[in-house]
């Protein structure tokens, strides 16, 4: 059996996700960074959105896994459950018009992503294409926020290059994830470092 610790925070991530993805959807002032490479390749390739999903995770997991970082089955387990309960809290959180109520949607999914993001690398039990190729680098030698920064930088500007969605709230998210990250991490007293962790929980 998992720790109770890794557990609670596993879901808690899983759930933290399919909160904060729908919240950004519905402020509607840009996707997060991953979103705009994989709408720019499905307006490229005419593929679903579902396919083309699983085409770029798989192609950031190998890329995270070949720089050194470590992959888990919830890699997998979280895409299975997250997708499902997005629909379920995009049908209960109301479309909103004015620019007050969307900048406080984009801002509480922000946070709760971050908070979610630090959940699952925790837990080391797999986490998201984006946290594993940052993982990655960080093993390699690389700060946390650079590392975040070229996680997020190189599918939103490759997206953006093929007609991926995206908006002012994307650069947001890009630039600010990474310190939020390394923040939320050292909260949790959890370190990634240079070959492997300094801190393991649990």
């Amino acid at each position: 059996m998992f720790p109770l610790t890794r557990t609670l925070r596993l879901v808690g991530s899983w759930v933290g996700v399919s909160v904060g993805v729908p919240l950004l959807i519905r402020a509607e002032l840009g996707v997060a960074p991953f979103d705009v490479l994989n709408t720019g390749v499905a307006n490229a390739t005419g593929w679903s959105l579902g396919v083309v999903f699983v085409i770029d995770a798989c192609i950031f997991y190998l890329a995270g896994w070949l720089l050194g970082a470590k992959l888990g089955w919830a890699c997998i387990g979280g895409t299975v459950i997250i997708g499902p309960l997005v629909n379920v809290f995009l049908g209960v959180i109301p479309v909103q018009h004015a620019m007050v109520p969307r900048l406080g949607f984009f801002i509480t999914g922000l946070v709760v992503i971050a908070v979610a993001i630090c959940l699952v690398i925790t837990t080391e039990l797999g986490a998201g294409p984006s946290e594993v190729f940052m993982l990655g680098l960080v093993v390699r030698g690389m700060g946390i926020v650079p590392a975040r920064w070229i996680s997020d930088g190189l599918p939103l500007i490759i997206g953006a290059l093929i007609g991926g969605a995206l908006g002012p709230g994307t650069l947001v998210f890009a630039l600010t994830m990474g310190p939020m990250v390394k923040y939320g991490l050292g909260r949790l007293q959890y370190q990634p470092a240079r070959g492997g962790i300094l801190t393991t929980l649990p």
